[in-house]
């Protein structure tokens, strides 16, 4: 005679059976979105610098081109007595220092940020005191270049009524001038935009959320355990 089996006696063993099936699946979706999680903190912090670098790179090149054509500039008013004009000339030589400066401060960030956002998001070290001097470097160069456009911006009129009638300066340099400080304002609001990136991706550089609190107890000395009352014996 056949043995009847209980309805409820066979759920329970299809339950046992389809469990560790339930586990594995929760497991491999958490570690997919841990995956994903991390790499879209390290993909936005990547595009992000590499957005920032490509207007501080057109600065340059546009810098460099305004700064040569000033250069060339001939601030001679009587070439029988060789009278200069000097306050025009020491005024435009500010300006070719001013665009100098600008592309320095770019070019020493651009080199320091990508090999240290290189090691970091590699070995994922934490982040430390060189990620924290990015991020303000990144806002220095906010206030720095704004400085550079409003300095350039400031001389556009006086520069184009000035040299109307030169030879050397030609309207499209004009134009090119413009665009500086254009894409230096555009440049300052970029920096300061990474500089929030950074901060909101800074789990781009770290192995795990808690990663900091450890770093500073172990740093430090400081112990969660530290103040609690040993156990005492029976």
């Amino acid at each position: 005679r056949t043995r009847a089996h209980h309805p409820l006696a066979a759920d329970l063993g299809a339950d046992s059976h389809s469990a560790p099936v339930v586990v594995r699946g929760c497991t491999a979706m958490g570690l997919c979105a841990e995956i994903c999680g991390g790499w879209t903190y390290r993909k936005t912090l990547w595009w992000g610098w590499i957005w920032n670098a490509l207007i501080a790179f057109l600065f340059t090149v546009c810098g460099i081109v305004v700064a040569q054509k000033l250069n060339k500039l001939d601030w001679v008013t009587n070439a029988a007595t060789g009278e200069v004009d000097e306050t025009s000339e020491k005024l435009v030589g500010g300006l070719v220092a001013n665009i100098a400066w600008g592309i320095v401060l770019n070019a020493l960030f651009l080199i320091f940020s990508l090999f240290v956002l290189l090691r970091k998001t590699i070995a994922k070290t934490g982040a430390g005191f060189s990620y924290g001097l990015i991020v303000g470097s990144a806002i220095h160069l906010f206030f720095a270049q704004c400085e550079v456009a409003i300095a350039l911006d400031a001389h556009d009129k006086w520069l184009k009524q000035t040299l109307a009638d030169s030879t050397v300066w030609a309207s499209q340099d004009n134009n090119t001038y413009r665009g500086v400080y254009v894409l230096g304002f555009l440049s300052s609001i970029s920096y300061l935009i990474f500089a929030v990136i950074m901060i909101v991706c800074m789990k781009a550089v770290m192995k795990d959320s808690s990663e900091p609190y450890t770093e500073f107890r172990d740093r430090y000395g400081v112990s969660s355990d530290r103040g609690a009352r040993p156990s005492q014996g029976p």
